[in-house]
């Protein structure tokens, strides 16, 4: 929620009327007072932070003093809910160092949560604004402290569920550009040849994008946790990286602050990550990314940076601790399509 391209300032009445999302039409009818049977929340003001038709929307809202998410889905949200209820139990919602949002309530038949707000910017806008290495150690000290709780709940999210989710990318990709799709398929072909044992289970974000970890000022706050599930940690470390590595493709500008995260989270990470596996988890998670957009039919062509996603990739799929940052170097030798 912190990289909102678009927030804009919505009233109840000016909402997207989608029948999938029962919530946000009965917000858009009813009022947010009624929905959350609070009268003075008649005067908040609504913002629209992110919107998928069919699936979900994310409204932010303030109203005096207070500030706090709604999430609609077109899913039931229980196991959200629950991640939320377990994380807080296990101290990490709390007001200071690394935490999650806490869960202000819910409503299974209209599939809302309302959570609290957490304020800082994202470690991908760290990125931007020159402070690589903050946003490095942020998602290491996350890491770290997730590694200090035990809980090992939720559905299996590694190397299987990944590589499934690279044919999806693959397929996408194939439709939409045959020569691209050809290089993420033999790209495939190597991680579903080269798949690391899945080792000791543990809590996983699933979807850790650098916009999902906030700079809290003493900590890292964790947003958006629907993907979450049991897995090595290399899956949050790996999917970490790659939209690192997605943003120095983009912005050539901020080349040099991408690396500085890289290599801060690489050294933060030390003992807590296998180089190998993780090389592995980077490499499928930039298959992932190359192909945003198409595996949900809201783009018909690849983004911008695709080839160079997949060419990264491959050669990250190929050259198993050969990344020279993994062993302390530059990552001057990694061959970049910029296609």
């Amino acid at each position: 929620m912190r990289d909102v391209m678009d927030e804009s300032r919505t009233t109840a009445s000016e909402l997207p009327d989608d029948p999938a999302l029962p919530g946000l039409r009965k917000i858009m009818t009813r009022g947010l007072a009624q929905v959350m049977s609070e009268p003075e929340l008649e005067l908040a003001t609504l913002y629209m932070h992110n919107y998928v038709p069919g699936s979900r929307a994310t409204l932010e809202a303030r109203v005096a003093n207070r500030r706090f998410v709604i999430k609609i889905y077109a899913d039931d949200p229980s196991a959200e809910a629950e991640v939320y209820r377990r994380l807080a139990a296990l101290g990490l919602a709390g007001d200071s160092g690394p935490r999650v949002p806490r869960l202000l309530s819910w409503d299974r038949d209209q599939k809302i949560l309302v959570l609290s707000w957490l304020e800082g910017p994202s470690a991908s806008q760290l990125v931007k604004d020159g402070k690589g290495r903050r946003a490095g150690e942020l998602a290491v000290a996350w890491l770290r402290a997730a590694s200090g709780v035990d809980a090992r709940f939720g559905p299996r999210r590694g190397c299987g569920h990944l590589l499934y989710q690279v044919g999806v990318s693959v397929g996408a990709l194939t439709a939409a550009n045959p020569v691209l799709g050809a290089t993420a398929k033999r790209t495939a072909k190597v991680l579903e040849r080269t798949l690391p044992e899945e080792g000791t289970p543990h809590l996983v974000h699933g979807t850790l994008y650098a916009r999902h970890i906030l700079d809290m000022g003493d900590g890292p706050g964790v947003i958006d946790w629907q993907q979450f599930g049991q897995g090595p940690f290399e899956v949050d470390a790996g999917m970490f990286l790659a939209t690192i590595s997605r943003a120095a493709l983009r912005h050539q500008e901020v080349a040099d602050e991408a690396t500085r995260a890289t290599e801060a989270f690489l050294e933060g990470t030390r003992g807590l990550v296998d180089p190998n596996t993780l090389e592995w988890y980077w490499a499928a998670s930039l298959l992932h990314l190359a192909a945003s957009g198409l595996k949900t039919g809201l783009r018909t062509q690849p983004i911008l940076g695709a080839h160079s996603l997949v060419g990264e990739a491959a050669w990250r799929a190929e050259h198993p601790l050969a990344s020279s940052l993994l062993e302390g170097g530059a990552q001057g030798d990694v061959p970049r399509d910029h296609a």
